[in-house]
Order: C-alpha cells, then structure tokens, then sequence
C-alpha cells in the first residue's frame, strides 16, 4: 500500500514540471511571434520611408525642371506662390513645422488648411505646390530663392547666396574639367543658390522631407 501511494506522488511532481515546461514553452512562443510581428512593421516602416525618400527625389527634379524653364529675363525676381516659388530666402522658414522654438517663424500650409494643424505660434504660412502623384505617393515642394529680398539679382543692394567663383563653359563637362581652373564644376555664370524643400506623404501616412540646394 505504502509503494502505491509512492508511485501516485511521482506522477503528480512529473505532471507539476510537464505543466510548467508548457507554460514555458507558451512564453517562449508568445515573445517570438510577437518579436517576428515587430521586425515585420520596422521592415515594412523603412520600405515606406525609402519609398517615399525615392519620390522626394524625383519631386526635387521637377522643381529643378521648373526653375530652369523660369530662369528667362525677370521670370524668378517676385514670387510665384501658386507655383510654390518665394524670391526671398525666408530665413525663419520652419519647413516641418516642428520647431515651435522659432521665433519668429514661417510654416508652410502642407495640408491646405491655412496651417491650423501647426503646433505653436508663427507669423507666416506659405503655400507650396499643388500635390502631384507620384508612384503611390503624394509629393509637393516648396523653393525659396536665397536672396535677401525679391527683385533682379543683378542689383548691387540685394545680397544672394552665389558660388563663390564662375568657370568657363568647359568647366561644367566633366569630361572635359581642368583642374588647373579655380572654377572647377562651376556653372558659366554666378547665379542664386535656390532651396528646394520636398515633402512627401506615402503609405502608412509616412512623411519624408528633403531638402536640396541647387544653382545654375
């Protein structure tokens, strides 16, 4: 009687540990599913940004297009707000809108509600170009020239962000660059840098802002 009761005993401790082993095991599942769903949306975040950076990309390319199709005579000495265009340099230009440390500070009414969604006080908002679709993504931009005030660039009382020096015409070939000239890949003329800023909004309401400087 007294080896039965024994046996009875050992088959209830080996059921005790079979249980915990279980419930082990059940964590140990839990925290890997849970560890493969988080790598898939870090995974599937980046393949939105990345997406979206490409597309900011090509958005700056149809602003670098523009320009260039408005450089002619006095087509960029006043602003062009319906094409995003501002002649000036809009020094307190908060791009995302974050900085409500700025003061004073420009925002840019990315979501064409007159800037209520900003956070924070500002004295400006600017309007930037219509959305364009591009992919899956919806892309707009705005492009400020870095001049202290609008008007020909030509005119020796408006101070412009240029390049320091001018080459030949040879000097913009890479094929043909000199390294002797101080120019280097400098453009024929000195001319304005121009600031692209391209917002773009893309799936999973991913947002990517990049900026780019230019100069003809």
């Amino acid at each position: 009687m007294n080896r039965i009761e024994q046996r009875s005993g050992q088959r209830g401790v080996s059921l005790l540990f079979a249980l915990l082993a279980l419930v082990a095991l059940s964590l140990a599942a839990m925290g890997l599913v849970r560890t493969v769903g988080n790598t898939s949306l870090v995974v599937g975040n980046l393949g939105f940004k990345m997406d979206a950076t490409g597309s900011a990309d090509r958005g700056a390319e149809q602003a670098i297009t523009w320009l260039q199709a408005n450089m002619a005579g006095t087509g960029l000495d006043a602003n062009l707000t319906a094409s995003g265009y501002y002649a000036t340099s809009v020094d307190a230009l908060d791009p995302t809108g974050r900085n409500t440390t700025l003061n004073p500070r420009t925002v840019v009414d990315w979501n064409n509600d007159n800037c209520a969604t900003v956070g924070g006080a500002f004295t400006a908002c600017l309007d930037p170009t219509t959305p364009v679709t591009l992919g899956t993504n919806q892309v707009s931009w705005i492009i400020t020239r870095l001049c202290a005030a609008a008007g020909s660039k030509d005119d020796v009382s408006n101070s412009c962000a240029t390049s320091l020096t001018s080459g030949t015409p040879d000097d913009a070939n890479s094929g043909a660059l000199d390294t002797s000239t101080p120019g280097g890949l400098m453009a024929s003329t000195v001319s304005p840098y121009y600031r692209i800023v391209v917002r773009t909004v893309g799936g999973r309401n991913t947002v990517s802002y990049t900026e780019t400087i230019v100069h003809f």
